[in-house]
């Protein structure tokens, strides 16, 4: 498994793939928060799903499609969440 990409022990996954979290943010997993603790890393923590391991490889495989609308609007919420406090 790529490190960057981890389930947690409360239902939760946790990337610290910038894309692969708009990516599944534009696909509706709920965004938790993200975790600010290393500088230089930050860690997307989303609600974990039965899906999500599929939809991850396929993502990374490149066989899977997201709305490009809703791809970009994710990669701004991300960017604003991540430069902000509004998530901790």
């Amino acid at each position: 498994m790529n490190m960057k990409n981890q389930p947690d022990n409360n239902n939760n996954f946790a990337t610290s793939d910038f894309y692969a979290a708009a990516f599944l943010s534009a696909k509706g997993f709920q965004l938790f928060g993200i975790n600010k603790a290393d500088s230089r890393r930050y860690r997307f923590i989303f609600a974990d799903q039965p899906n999500r391991p599929q939809l991850v490889s396929a993502y990374f495989a490149g066989l899977v499609e997201v709305n490009a609308r809703a791809f970009v609007t994710a990669i701004k919420e991300l960017k604003s969440l991540m430069y902000n406090d509004a998530v901790e």
